[in-house]
Parts: structure tokens; sequence; C-alpha cells
């Protein structure tokens, strides 16, 4: 993960050490929690205690002054995801979905000016594709970010392209990425390949509220590498009655 630094030194070091325990396969002794995240001995003893304080961190009983995530992620994580009402709501209507093309679908939300995968149907368990719940992505590069941004007012595009780019994009990037948006809202669908998405083909309808705005969008995978055009029409009419009936089951 990206750690940009802030002038809150204390909370970049513990999202780091909270990232390398959450992605490691075993508790973490704080010498190992150091050397991973480039943190001083001191610094990181100071810090991992402050998180233990807080049920952050977890002192691991299976290994000797070790360390894991602490139960208070989880019941934040908890929380947070069942906030999410459209999820059992999403379920059977992905499964047909999924029977219908025969892919893994995603059901994404966005959250500032990114998209968080918040539940999935997999279309078998030999699917290899490396998108999982808490995946998240910006929303111009993926085919889910695309299809919601797509339909928020043209107005908002230019804030979003100010506030996610460091520097403003050149006339042919913030070209590209107009059309790519008029062409979603146009058609109903976005779509995003190789050079945005880690060499698969994705493509991601909008799930709207009874405001006609975009609250989420139904993704699939479709397959590695670059999406045609003609695989995208083959499969949108599949996700774009799936997202028009989860939209209409929105209150």
């Amino acid at each position: 993960m990206s750690h940009e630094k802030t002038k809150a030194p204390a909370i970049d070091h513990g999202v780091r050490i909270l990232d390398v325990l959450a992605t490691s396969a075993y508790a973490m002794t704080l010498s190992e929690i150091c050397e991973a995240t480039g943190i001083s001995p001191a610094t990181g003893h100071r810090v991992v205690n402050a998180l233990l304080k807080h049920q952050l961190v977890a002192k691991d009983p299976g290994r000797k002054k070790a360390y894991c995530i602490g139960s208070r992620v989880f019941q934040i994580s908890s929380t947070i995801y069942n906030k999410q009402s459209l999820v059992p709501l999403f379920y059977p209507i992905a499964e047909i979905l999924k029977n219908e093309i025969h892919k893994s679908i995603f059901l994404c939300i966005p959250i500032g000016s990114q998209v968080v995968v918040v539940s999935k149907v997999d279309a078998s368990s030999s699917d290899s594709i490396d998108v999982f719940i808490g995946k998240t992505m910006a929303m111009h590069a993926s085919a889910a970010g695309k299809a919601i941004l797509s339909m928020r007012p043209q107005s908002s595009w230019k804030s979003y392209f100010i506030d996610e780019f460091v520097q403003a994009p050149g006339e042919e990037q913030h070209r590209e990425l107009v059309d790519s948006l008029e062409r979603a809202r146009r058609l109903g669908y976005a779509i995003s390949s190789s050079s945005d998405q880690e060499s698969t083909g994705c493509i991601a309808t909008p799930v709207l509220n009874m405001r006609n705005e975009p609250i989420a969008a139904i993704s699939a995978v479709i397959h590695r590498g670059v999406m045609k055009a003609e695989d995208a029409r083959s499969y949108s009419k599949f996700l774009v009655q799936a997202a028009r009936q989860l939209s209409a089951r929105v209150t």
C-alpha cells in the first residue's frame, strides 16, 4: 500500500504497522514490525503500545512477544459492513447474473474518490482473479468507479480530477477520461482493461437510488487483458438488467 507522509507522523506509523500486521501470515515481533516498516524501535514501541491500549493490536499467545491485529479492527469492519444495506439485496441478483455469464460478480461502493469492493459472488473456486472484499481502487482507474462517476453531474468531474491528481491531468489525458465517462453515461456501462486494472478486463454498471444518484456498481471480471468492444456489448445487457433490478429494490 502507498504510505504518503502527513503532518501527523504517529498516525502514519500506526497505519503502517496495521497494514503490515494485516497482510502478515503470522504474528510479528516488534523488531520484525520495525524492520518491515522502517520505523525506529523506540517509535515502534510507543506506537504499538498505544495501539494495544485501543485494542487495534493484540498480543499473540502463540508466539512470545509477538503482535497481531486486535479485536477492535474486526469490530469496526463488522459495523461498516453491516451498514451496507445493499449487500443482502445484491446476493440473489448476483447469483442469477453469475449463472448467466459464468463470471464472478462484485458489488462496489464509492468512498470518497475511490471505490471499495464490499461483496462478491464467485463463479467457481478455480477463479484466480485478484479482486477481494476490501479491495480499493481509484474511480477513474476501475470500471466500477467510472460507472459511478459517469452518472454524477458532469460539473463534478472537473472537481474530481482536481482532487484526485496531484498535478492537473494533461489535455490529452483529461480528454480521454471525459470521453470514457461520457461513453459510460451514454451506454449505461463502463469498462476497464489492462492499462488500468492489473491486466484484467472488467465491465460495470451503476446502481441508482430513487433520486437517480449512483450509490454502487455491479462489476464482473470478464477475462485477462484488454476488454474488446464486442465482449463488452455481449455482457452489458446482463449487467445492466442486474443493476436495474438492484436499483429497483433500493429505498
